[in-house]
């Protein structure tokens, strides 16, 4: 698997609205001077390609994602993405505008060549500070102005001051097209504003005589106890190195820039980003997702969460002899380091409290009623009354788990509010790759039908009705109602509850397995029937192997006819796998 390096990153602030007109235009106009056709601003999802080269714009109700991918210098290939919410009255609006490389030599970071252009646009900050499109020059007068800019706390962007010299305005020019948006790039004007500049944040951090200084965030002079973190470049290496020396300044400003975290409301925002785009989601769920966490003000809930952390706690032994009185007894959380022989039985609840379980499942029930009900009402507005039997037997199977779940964990640990672990980019990643996977099974199918109508040339395709709109599972369970009722050269057995039980285990992935299971068992049916009705002899490998126009197959990597020895030999790895053959098919 070909590595991935990302080169450049910025978080842009833009409280303009709509954003997407403005950056839409900007993109557009960019990739049209790299060959491509002037980009629609009507459509909300445009697709384009050329050679190796491929532009994909898309948006929905205030979120987009537009993405460039192209091949780059020493191999590999470069992908820009800028991903946008166009905010609201009470959600501020940003852009996320990263460029990665994927396989080949290294190279340059620099920043996209659409952003000069969107800087211009209107007023976009970093959160804190106005981020220009090109160096700004610093007059004598605007000195201590400045000065408050480069101290700002809020400040994320790194900033590269540069002192007067002969070349000084050219080198700050390219230097701030190189970092459009992750830096900002400012010029004293004379030697007099750079002596009035010194003079504000002292000798040690100063810029003199043609060179130019990066000022990490955040900055105060006043506290400042490293020098090195805001790194000079010297008037002399300038001279000799040229542009190289520009070059290593703008990768440590944007490499700066690009290490910092994602603001925590943009954090919290891409997640619900992504599943509108992916049609899963509504943009109204933002105003949820921004929500801090009420602390439970319910009196029932309190009770129920002091008994579930109860549980959790265990008495410390008390070893004199003497009387205790029950409000001198300690506790100690489970989760300190205790030595190996300081826990007996004793210590440990032999049973769940009477009745706890049922109250923890009527709380599921209350908490969930609202969201059962929503799921309702969208399954029965949906046209196909087989879609609507699906979504309820889904949503009767997801509650089934829940039920299994409350029953066999009574006694978890965590409290009930308690967020889950900060996995933010793990999450974003496996949003990304699902959606991919997503989209290479519709166009995976598009080029199956094309090419069953390719194969049949000789007839006229004149009103031939479009492929039917995919069906995309979107966990482990539906994707095996789905294949029961519709795949009719399978047997699917009671695994129901397995395949849920893996969809709340690990919800990151059900999109994922969901649908190559999904695509296994629709592959599985095909084959079957092809082999029933003497279209074909040969086994499933062959059947995945050779390929035909209009066949369901699945990669031939992804196929192990055989077991291995570590399964076979294993009674709990090899029962799961061994299905009963029925008598007709071998006695």
């Amino acid at each position: 698997m070909e590595s991935t390096t990302r080169l450049y990153r910025a978080v842009l602030r833009d409280g303009s609205r709509p954003i997407w007109i403005r950056l839409h235009r900007t993109f557009s106009q960019w990739t049209t001077n790299k060959g491509f056709a002037v980009a629609d601003a009507a459509r909300q999802r445009i697709e384009l390609q050329i050679a190796e080269s491929r532009l994909s714009m898309e948006r929905r109700d205030g979120c987009g994602r537009y993405t460039l991918e192209e091949p780059c210098e020493g191999g590999g290939l470069l992908r820009t993405k800028a991903i946008f919410l166009d905010g609201t009255e009470r959600i501020p609006g940003w852009v996320v505008v990263t460029v990665e490389r994927s396989g080949g030599t290294p190279i340059d970071a620099y920043a996209p060549g659409f952003l000069p252009a969107y800087l211009r646009t209107q007023r976009i900050t970093d959160g804190a500070i106005h981020l220009e499109d090109a160096p700004i020059a610093l007059a004598e007068n605007e000195v201590s102005q400045f000065v408050h800019i480069l101290t700002e706390p809020r400040r994320r962007v790194p900033i590269a001051v540069v002192a007067p010299d002969i070349g000084s305005p050219t080198r700050a020019e390219w230097l701030a097209a190189a970092v459009a948006g992750a830096g900002l790039v400012v010029r004293l004007a004379d030697k007099r504003t750079e002596d009035l500049f010194n003079r504000a944040v002292g000798k040690e951090l100063g810029v003199y005589g043609g060179a130019i200084r990066t000022y990490a965030a955040p900055f105060d002079p006043a506290t400042e106890l490293s020098p090195y973190r805001h790194p000079p470049m010297s008037r002399g290496r300038l001279r000799d190195e040229g542009e190289t020396a520009l070059a290593k300044i703008a990768d440590g400003l944007i490499g700066r820039a690009a290490g910092v975290d994602l603001p925590d409301e943009v954090k919290r925002a891409m997640p619900v980003v992504y599943r509108v785009l992916a049609g899963r989601s509504d943009v109204s769920e933002l105003v949820t997702a921004m929500k801090p966490r009420p602390a439970p003000a319910d009196p029932a809930r309190e009770e129920l969460r002091r008994k579930m952390m109860a549980m959790t706690i265990r008495p410390v032994v008390v070893t004199d002899p003497a009387p205790v009185s029950p409000a001198e007894v300690t506790t100690e959380p489970v989760g300190m380091a205790l030595e190996p022989d300081a826990v007996s039985a004793k210590d440990v609840p032999e049973e769940t409290p009477p009745g706890l379980a049922h109250e923890v499942a009527d709380l599921v029930v209350k908490e969930m009623r609202e969201e059962l009900e929503t799921a309702l009402g969208l399954a029965a507005g949906l046209d196909s009354g087989q879609q609507l039997l699906r979504e309820v037997r889904t949503l009767g199977l997801h509650l089934s788990g829940l039920r299994d779940l409350v029953a066999a964990r009574p006694s978890a640990s965590a409290e009930p509010d308690d967020p889950e672990p900060p996995q933010f980019a793990y999450e974003l990643l496996q949003e990304e790759y699902a959606e991919a996977v997503a989209t290479a099974r519709t166009l995976t199918e598009r080029v199956r039908w094309l090419e069953h109508r390719m194969a049949e040339l000789g007839h006229p395709t004149y009103g031939v009705a479009e492929p039917e709109a995919v069906f995309q599972p979107g966990s482990l369970a539906e994707a095996l109602i789905e294949a029961r009722a519709t795949l009719t050269y399978v047997v699917i057995g009671d695994t129901e509850a397995l395949a849920v039980r893996l969809d709340i285990a690990y919800p990151g992935f059900a999109r994922t397995w969901a649908g190559k299971a999904w695509d296994a068992l629709r592959a599985l049916n095909d084959f079957a029937r092809g082999r029933s009705g003497g279209e074909f002899a040969g086994g499933f490998y062959e059947w995945c192997a050779a390929g035909a126009p209009g066949r369901y197959t699945v990669p031939t990597r992804m196929l192990v006819m055989r077991e291995s020895k570590t399964v076979t030999g294993r009674d709990k790895f090899r029962d799961p796998r061994t299905f009963p053959v029925p008598v007709e098919v071998d006695p």
